[in-house]
């Protein structure tokens, strides 16, 4: 169901006439769902240490075992990796979908990890295998990540109401740098408290883990979602969201485990399946919220 035009301006009339509009990510319930999923998705695009990594390649491609010089130039194969794994997002996470997207990928970059957390196993004696085993973990991260990282630019510029986009948007632009210099800025300490494989697997494989999680239960679909219907979605309550979120994944999963390819490559979620079955209610609700809004 959607809100007719009217009711859209008269909307944003009470919000943007208000001293402080940006205080509606801390009293609306809508605008605070959709700022905190917006920049969690761009914490865990950060912090699973993708910027760190692409600083601190040379220095990392030399603790493998390679000398200055061939350092340097075996740093543009994470580069490149990086730069052919968006190629897939441009042509498919359209096609997918922003859900499906990020929960296959994450997992993808996180076996990168685990690779290299190995690579640092192998003893420097045996440089073929410790930089064989690092690069080919490299490619891998470095390929899923860049699919992944799409979604950190796309995902908050749907989500936010129309009123508050601007606001949204410089948060997530502050979330995406800060969260960039800390991984930075921090990298060699926190490499020299945790070691090598700690920081790679223990940290970054760990929050990757967790970001992996937090996609299954909390993240919904916006793939060719309209304005207000995505207004329903963040209207809804999180456990609502939760509960059609766990019935998505199990179906997937079922289906998965089942060797029902098709199905779980649908481009059709099973969570807008279960939301239109329940979508009569669930705009019901979002009305009786807007008017009240209004009022």
């Amino acid at each position: 169901m959607k809100y007719s035009v009217a009711e859209e301006f008269a909307a944003m009339e009470n919000r943007v006439n208000k001293r402080f509009p940006w205080m509606d990510f801390f009293t609306v319930p809508r605008a605070r769902r959709a700022i905190i999923y917006a920049n969690v998705m761009v914490f865990l695009g950060q912090f699973t240490g993708i910027n760190a990594i692409q600083y601190y390649m040379a220095t990392l491609m030399q603790q493998v075992g390679f000398d200055d010089k061939d350092a340097v130039f075996m740093s543009l194969v994470g580069g490149g990796a990086l730069l052919l794994g968006t190629l897939p997002a441009i042509f498919y996470m359209e096609k997918f979908g922003r859900r499906f997207w990020a929960c296959a990928m994450l997992p993808g970059f996180f076996i990168g990890l685990v690779i290299i957390g190995c690579s640092y196993l192998i003893p420097l004696s045996n440089k073929a295998g410790s930089q064989g085993t690092y690069i080919t973990g490299l490619i891998i991260y470095e390929g899923f990540f860049g699919s992944y990282a799409c979604l950190t630019w796309v995902i908050p510029a749907e989500v936010y109401p129309t009123y508050l986009r601007s606001y949204g948007m410089e948060t997530s632009d502050v979330t995406l740098f800060l969260c960039s210099f800390l991984v930075t800025y921090f990298f060699a300490e926190m490499q020299s408290a945790m070691s090598k494989i700690g920081l790679s697997l223990g940290f970054y494989g760990g929050i990757a883990v967790v970001g992996w999680f937090y996609q299954i239960l909390f993240m919904p679909e916006t793939k060719n979602k309209t304005l207000e219907e995505i207004d329903i979605i963040f209207s809804q309550p999180t456990s609502q969201l939760m509960r059609e979120n766990l019935r998505s994944a199990m179906v997937t999963a079922g289906d998965f485990f089942a060797f029902r390819w098709g199905k779980v490559f649908s481009p059709v979620s099973e969570s807008d399946i279960f939301r239109k079955e329940n979508g009569h209610k669930t705009a019901q609700d979002a009305n009786a919220k807007h008017e009240e809004l209004l009022h």
